[in-house]
């Protein structure tokens, strides 16, 4: 099977209240906002949000009152300072910030991604965050090391935004690739359902011309969106840089902007 070329309604259909969604990218590179704003204008409720690094996906759903949790290694605006909605949210207890180290994060996506119950791991072992998430050790029976059991991490829904795409769902993403595209791959492999959004559909003959930038392909893909621009005011490189002079005047109440913006150009961007 191959992928379904949709809509932002469409896709934004298969999260149900309550669901667990992941979101590719790195604190503003290749953040799916306009998947984002899309649950936001359908009014999903009580998500639980995985990333690996978050930032502007979080504070949108934050403030379209869509999120019961966030489970990340970090959220914040990069060089733009602190997620403020995101700090004030779990200061006042209205969320759960589930927060992992980046490893323990990467060891959940891939033990899911494997089809295995749990991961063995040295990351985190010794550090608050172990007894803060409740993890357990296993001893390995060969040598007998103590190892942290990481338990699989398996989102309802992964969105993840890319570069191109044909209409078939083979993926590319931009080259050269960065430290952590391989992360936005996992976290598609880990997910029950795949929505990928890409700035262009193009011919498979253009996938063909490049194929060792094909990523994802069409049997790992469920859902396909055409969104331009659809990682802005992030960044999406080489293609574009964060948008800095929006960002700069908007930090303080970056969420409810930025549901304003997608709001305003809504039938555009899909």
């Amino acid at each position: 099977m191959s992928a379904r070329l949709v809509g932002w309604d469409e896709a934004a259909a298969v999260v149900a209240d309550g669901a667990t969604v992941a979101f590719s990218g790195a604190v503003l590179r290749g953040k799916p906002v306009a998947a984002a704003a899309a649950l936001a204008r359908a009014g999903r409720r009580e998500l639980e949000l995985v990333a690996f690094t978050g930032s502007l996906e979080v504070e949108a759903l934050l403030a379209a009152g869509a999120l019961r949790s966030v489970a990340s290694s970090y959220v914040g605006l990069g060089s733009h300072g602190p997620a403020r909605g995101f700090s004030a949210a779990v200061g006042a207890g209205t969320i759960e910030d589930r927060e992992l180290s980046e490893w323990m994060l990467v060891g959940g996506l891939r033990a899911a991604a494997m089809g295995i119950p749990f991961l063995p791991t040295r990351a985190a072992l010794g550090s608050q965050l172990v007894e803060e998430r409740g993890l357990r050790t296993v001893r390995d029976p060969y040598g007998g090391e103590e190892l942290l059991a990481v338990p699989a991490l398996r989102p309802d829904v992964a969105f993840v935004h890319a570069w191109r795409a044909d209409a078939e769902g083979n993926v590319q993403l931009p080259w050269p690739p960065d430290h952590l595209a391989d992360v936005d791959v996992l976290l598609a492999r880990a997910a029950r359902t795949v929505v990928v959004s890409v700035e262009e559909i193009v011919s498979p003959e253009a996938i063909a011309a490049s194929a060792e930038r094909t990523r994802l392909f069409g049997f790992e893909v469920d859902l396909l969106v055409e969104a331009p621009r659809g990682a802005w005011p992030g960044s999406l490189p080489p293609l574009y840089e964060e948008d800095e002079h929006w960002l700069a005047e908007r930090r303080d109440g970056v969420g409810e902007a930025l549901l304003d913006a997608y709001a305003a150009t809504a039938g555009r961007k899909e």
